[in-house]
């Protein structure tokens, strides 16, 4: 399980200035805070990118003297950084910027922060810390499966994305610069918040966020289905009460979305899932597939970017599910409709669902016209 703690943390809240926003994050890229110098510090997992899981590093030492290691330890590992040591490195005017926006908090000389930024492919996301928070509803830390999801999906012109289950924004916000318009969708408050702040810390302005169970308040279609939803069977929280509770079987939000692929995808979009998928023995993510799109799943092209794990671990439920797991597998589905009604059923990851170099960059993508 991970640590378990229980205190109030702000949000982030925007700068009246957005160009005090923009030359705070022109400092973090000019800094070399990136994926790949963060890569290059903390190491790689081919099936999970960046090294960022503090626990998964424990023999990691970082060096003062340098920048990336400083914003490793301050933004993602919660370590208090003496004040000397950051004014080192950055402006007067960035160490304020960050005071204001919440991002850490100053005290005798010493800052720390209470939440995450990390970077995103060419973005920078805040989060809340990795470690289970009873006090909020926490927003999720970006692990693994967002640098998957953010990785795989074709940056292909889009008219409409539709990222539900935004969380920090971090698929919405990657989705703005090749879509014309985007809507981001979640049911915790405190997530819009994150995400909205997200926004604008990029200075992107083509976002919508609206409060939503699901797709109930949006509306519309979209030729861009985005979802990384709650997915872990726990029989100790319904499913969307947190980040991870997917219900008790799992899979009660993740089928909501798919059965909506029909009505919510536009005949030329494309839908993109990471989820775990919780199969029952000897049943397989087609054959749900095909259920929740009421037998129709020949219909469509897929490509199956998804690998075993037998020996899931589920850090955060009350609940965790404890029986067979030998049909579990975890990944990136990508679902469109098929020409001519004449679909196909791809696996692409194969058992290993290797997909990060060393540098931290993801080396495939889920292109269905290339399959």
């Amino acid at each position: 399980m991970l640590r378990t703690i229980s205190e109030d943390v702000p949000v982030p809240i925007p700068l009246d200035k957005t160009e005090r926003m923009a030359a705070f994050t022109e400092q973090l890229r000019h800094s070399g805070y990136n994926l790949a110098s963060c890569a290059g510090r903390l190491g790689v997992f081919p099936r999970l990118g960046v090294n960022f899981w503090r626990e998964m590093r424990p023999n990691w030492s970082p060096d003062r003297l340098n920048l990336v290691d400083t914003l490793v330890e301050l933004f993602i590992d919660g370590c208090q950084v003496e004040g000397d040591r950051l004014s080192r490195h950055f402006s007067a005017a960035f160490i304020e910027a960050a005071r204001e926006m919440q991002l850490v908090e100053e005290s005798d000389g010493v800052f720390r922060s209470r939440v995450c930024l990390f970077p995103c492919y060419d973005k920078y996301i805040s989060t809340d810390r990795p470690e289970k928070n009873t006090a909020i509803n926490q927003v999720m830390w970006l692990w693994g499966e967002s640098y998957i999801l953010g990785g795989l999906v074709k940056r292909s012109p889009r008219r409409r994305a539709v990222d539900i289950g935004t969380g920090s924004g971090v698929h919405a916000i990657l989705a703005s610069g090749h879509c014309q318009r985007v809507l981001a969708a979640d049911v915790n408050p405190r997530a819009l918040a994150f995400a909205q702040f997200n926004a604008t810390l990029n200075g992107l302005s083509n976002i919508e966020f609206v409060l939503s169970d699901v797709f109930g308040s949006v509306s519309g279609t979209c030729d861009l289905l985005l979802a990384n939803p709650p997915y872990a069977p726990d029989s100790a929280a319904k499913a969307g009460d947190n980040f991870w509770s997917g219900g008790v079987a799992g899979t009660d939000i993740l089928r909501q979305i798919v059965h909506a692929i029909p009505s919510r995808l536009d005949p030329d979009g494309a839908c993109h899932l990471i989820a775990l998928y919780p199969n029952a023995p000897g049943t397989t993510i087609k054959e749900h597939f095909d259920h929740w799109l009421d037998g129709t799943v020949s219909e469509y092209e897929v490509l199956d970017h998804t690998w075993p794990v037998p020996s899931y671990n589920d850090l955060l439920s009350e609940e965790p599910f404890r029986g067979d797991k030998t049909a579990w597998r975890f990944g990136v589905v990508s679902i469109r409709r098929a020409r001519c009604r004449l679909g196909w059923w791809k696996e692409v990851a194969g058992k290993k669902g290797f997909f990060f170099g060393r540098d931290g960059g993801i080396q495939m993508v889920a292109d269905h016209d290339a399959a």
